[in-house]
This record gives C-alpha cells, sequence and structure tokens, in this order.
C-alpha cells in the first residue's frame, strides 16, 4: 500500500553556507523607491518563499515592502522579486520571511538550482 504525503507545507531547503547577495526595496506600501541595494544573507529556501537576515530594520512590521532579490545560488542567476511577511531579531541581525511571485519558469529555475546544491551536499531538506 502506498502511503500518501499528506505534507501541507511546502519542503524548505536550509542552506548550510548562508548566501550573500544584494536585495533592493522596490515599493513601500505601493509608493515606488530607490534604495542602495542591502547586504543580504540567504538563509533558508520553498517553493513559495525564503527567509533572509538584513544587518539593518526595514520595519517590515506595518508596512508592505516589495523587494527584489539578485542571487547566484550555483549556476545560473536568479532574479525573484516578493514581499516582506515577517521579522524577527535574532543574533543582532534582522531577519524576514519573503513570499516570492515567481516569474514565467522562476520556480523551475529554483527548483533546478535547489537539486544542484542538494547534490552538492550545501542544503538541508526540512
Amino acid at each position: 500500500m502506498m502511503t500518501q504525503n499528506r505534507r501541507k507545507t511546502p519542503f524548505r531547503y536550509v542552506l548550510k553556507e548562508p548566501v550573500p547577495f544584494e536585495l533592493h526595496i522596490l515599493q513601500i506600501n505601493s509608493q515606488s523607491v530607490k534604495s542602495k541595494p542591502l547586504q543580504a544573507l540567504l538563509l533558508d529556501l520553498s517553493s513559495s518563499g525564503c527567509r533572509l537576515s538584513l544587518p539593518v530594520d526595514v520595519q517590515a512590521d506595518h508596512q508592505e515592502i516589495r523587494v527584489s532579490i539578485h542571487m547566484l545560488l550555483h549556476e545560473e542567476p536568479l532574479y525573484l522579486e516578493g514581499t516582506l511577511k515577517w521579522n524577527r531579531t535574532e543574533s543582532g541581525r534582522y531577519h524576514y520571511g519573503v513570499q516570492i511571485e515567481f516569474p514565467p519558469n522562476g520556480r523551475d529555475q529554483l527548483l533546478r538550482e535547489l537539486r544542484i546544491l542538494a547534490s552538492k551536499n550545501k542544503i538541508i531538506i526540512t
């Protein structure tokens, strides 16, 4: 008898070494902003979002903040956009959850990159 996967949440891929990348704030409360890139660290990913760490507080509690993420996980550079959904402070850094809005083929590209990282033992699947 085959067991059925009853998992409600997507698998989360935790990076053994956080990946540095540049985060840009695109909009605050639907108003476009010009921001300097923030040096961020990618901590984990799922097929719907990611968790990242910043050295500064961008006060995502009471505002809708859209961001862009430019990163290189392994082979192909990724460009993603999303909205900050939650934040908390941990070890003197600010952690944020990002709900990613994938461009066409973006999710496929991300999953390809994650498979490569898994094969190189650089991520833990939880």
